[in-house]
């Protein structure tokens, strides 16, 4: 009776631990550079442009900002704090976290669909207080 509880408690623990394993490996990069060429705020979207020459953006590239954190960290102190869309402003540096799926897509198309989705847009001009 021990044996079968114990290589059923065995069984149970394996079973939980192969659950929690991640079935997607997929890259997330957190520093692509660009800058804001254009803002909409009605939408909630920015134009950016690549602020790199080998970068993945290009001149012209959409990003809807309406359901994605926006943040910004102070260099001097390391503080990060919560940023509302009316704090960006176009020529802005920005970071931005983007899926590798996302960037494979975006390269796939040309950029002829002119927009990417990304995970988080971090505000790297240096002005907020």
């Amino acid at each position: 009776m021990k044996k079968i509880i114990m290589a059923t408690f065995i069984f149970v623990c394996l079973l939980a631990l192969t659950s929690c394993a991640s079935s997607s490996d997929e890259i997330l990069h957190l520093g692509v550079n660009a800058v804001i060429t254009e803002i909409d705020g009605p939408n909630k979207t920015i134009i950016v442009r690549d602020a790199d020459e080998q970068g993945v953006l290009g001149e012209k590239c959409l990003v809807d900002c309406s359901e994605i954190p926006l943040i910004y960290c102070r260099y001097d102190t390391h503080q990060v704090q919560d940023i509302s869309f009316d704090d960006l402003q176009v020529n802005d540096d920005v970071i931005l976290s983007i899926r590798e799926s996302e960037i494979e897509s975006y390269k796939n198309e040309n950029g002829q669909r002119g927009s990417i989705k990304i995970e988080q847009l971090q505000l790297g001009t240096q002005r907020i207080q």
